[in-house]
């Protein structure tokens, strides 16, 4: 009783309502219902059963006379003159007896024609002592097959397990006493397509031989993997089934159907249930949803709403004019969303304000000017010194600074960035002695368009320490990639190494990680906020092979960008 009565304080305010109704005034038509309901279950049976039979009859009838008219044709195939005149003819006449192949193989090809099931027709014969295309092995080669002495011993079809395939052989009669059959090949799935389309939903179709041995129309054996089969097998009442034997074959066929996804009702069951209840559950039904809809459906929007809200559907879209308690409480849970809002704008706007500040503060760590008469100097002092290779360094630090500072603005060309990765990637080579490759694949018609600054150089600077600098033979390589998608409006930068790579451990928490410095969360972190969630950064990796750094964002100009 207290489990009862703890199920029904579980229960919603309108089925409590529709359950007190169902039970004063439905519990008797209910009873009534299931009674004519069992009744109609077992007519259902009974006319299913009657339709599969039928239906299972139409089908094998097709498979049969398939296989007939297929053992039909070969009858008069292994008495036919051109094939007789081809076995018998002189070796030692090629030419007459190409010719008399070429007669013969378009006669397999009418025949494949004639009859689609024929998957190959293929003669063998102690004459041929070289095959003559696809059609004509000498006979050593049929003794080869398994299922050649199964063929032989007169069966009329025996089955390859190796290609799901039946196999019928025949003896071709020889006025020289020449030992030649002629084999045809049926495949299974083309032979049982008729099989095949029984078997849909819950249906199944099984063909059993007469050594016991279980096939699907597919042709594949059935085994405990095989679960509707071996559900069928353990549980027979459960199911409708009936059986029909191909005569061709000497094979039985299965069709069968769970019981359970018949439907309980026929249609003239159901309507004289309806007649003879239906006036009792109009009133009943129409009364009770009518009063429970008016009294509970503004709380079951409510609650609706607040089920289906997320991070990004936090819309108050309920409204109510009732002044009870049930408008007081949705008027105050509207006014509730609309202060979330406020706060969630306010804290995004805080977030990009912070990364804004973060960056700001990086790029600010650094005197530009100073930094870049500096950089100028030390490049005439190495050029008047005669110090070629000074000077390069020197010219590739300042457009490494002069790209990254970029004047104190967030975003940049992706132009400017490519220059500026160019520009850290020749650095990093002079101080790595050149022992690694950097391989540049980009799209220039895309170097115009624009992306928040110091994006890439993490990725490879992480590609350089961590995966190239500890990998310990010598073929250190870097993949560098700029391109769109056709039509897409999306941009897609790839950086990938060939190095150590990453165990899926640490993978999974590489864009977690707070590096004390600019790193890839940082990186990850503004793209989000400056794209949206979609647009996050995707990294593979497999350990021992490298990794890729995938990064994809919208087409934007902002004008943000200098050039100069």
């Amino acid at each position: 009783m207290r489990r009862l009565k703890q199920f029904f304080h579980k229960l919603s305010i309108r089925k409590k309502m529709l359950t007190i109704l169902c039970l004063v005034g439905m519990l008797p038509v209910m009873i009534l219902g299931i009674s004519l309901g069992i009744n109609s279950y077992h007519t259902v049976l009974k006319y299913r059963e009657k339709d599969m039979t039928n239906t299972l009859q139409q089908a094998c009838g097709i498979v049969d006379y398939q296989m007939y008219t297929c053992q039909q044709m070969m009858n008069y195939f292994v008495y036919n003159q051109d094939v007789i005149n081809f076995l018998e003819c002189d070796p030692t006449k090629k030419t007459q007896r190409y010719e008399l192949y070429q007669e013969v193989s378009n006669t397999i090809g009418a025949l494949k024609y004639q009859n689609l099931i024929m998957e190959s027709v293929t003669i063998y014969s102690e004459s041929i002592q070289q095959s003559f295309g696809n059609e004509t092995h000498p006979l050593e080669d049929l003794y080869k097959e398994s299922w050649y002495r199964d063929g032989i011993r007169d069966k009329e079809w025996v089955f390859d397990e190796s290609t799901l395939d039946l196999i019928s052989i025949y003896k071709i009669p020889s006025y020289s006493g020449i030992e030649s059959y002629v084999a045809v090949r049926t495949d299974i799935p083309t032979l049982f397509e008729s099989l095949n389309q029984l078997a849909v939903d819950q249906y199944g179709v099984h063909v059993q031989t007469q050594n016991d041995e279980i096939w699907n129309f597919s042709g594949k054996k059935c085994t405990d993997k095989n679960g509707i089969y071996v559900s069928f097998r353990e549980n027979k009442k459960d199911y409708l089934w009936v059986q029909q034997d191909l005569n061709q074959m000497d094979a039985t066929v299965t069709y069968f159907q769970k019981k359970s996804n018949l439907s309980p009702f026929s249609r003239r069951a159901f309507l004289m249930i309806a007649v003879q209840v239906g006036a009792c559950l109009v009133c009943i039904i129409l009364l009770g949803r009518r009063f429970a809809k008016y009294l509970s459906r503004p709380l079951e929007e409510l609650t609706e709403e607040i089920q289906s809200m997320d991070e990004t559907n936090i819309q108050a879209t309920v409204h109510s004019n009732r002044e009870d308690e049930m408008g007081i409480l949705i008027n105050s849970y509207n006014h509730m969303m609309q202060r979330i809002q406020e706060l969630i704008r306010e804290n995004y706007e805080t977030q990009i304000a912070r990364k804004e500040f973060e960056m700001k503060a990086l790029q600010a760590q650094i005197n530009p000017h100073f930094l870049y008469n500096s950089l100028s100097m030390i490049n005439w002092k190495a050029i008047e010194a005669g110090e070629e290779e000074i000077s390069q360094v020197t010219l590739a630090l300042s457009a490494f600074y002069r790209t990254t500072l970029n004047k104190g603005r967030t975003w940049i060309s992706l132009r400017l960035a490519l220059q500026n990765i160019q520009a850290y990637v020749q650095l990093q080579l002079w101080m790595h002695d050149n022992d690694f490759k950097v391989h540049y694949d980009v799209d220039e018609k895309l170097l115009d368009y624009e992306l928040p600054s110091l994006i890439f150089q993490p990725f490879v600077e992480n590609a350089l320490e961590h995966g190239l600098d500890i990998k310990e033979d010598l073929d250190h390589q870097i993949w560098f990639r700029i391109w769109e998608e056709t039509d897409s409006g999306v941009i897609y930068v790839s950086i990938r190494d060939n190095g150590v790579g990453m165990d899926t451990d640490t993978l999974a928490h590489v864009l977690e990680y707070h590096a004390t410095g600019y790193g890839v969360k940082n990186v990850n972190d503004r793209m989000k906020l400056s794209f949206g969630e979609a647009y996050a950064i995707q990294i593979k990796s497999e350990l021992g092979k490298g990794t890729e750094v995938l990064l994809h964002f919208p087409k934007v100009q902002k004008g943000e960008s200098n050039e100069s």
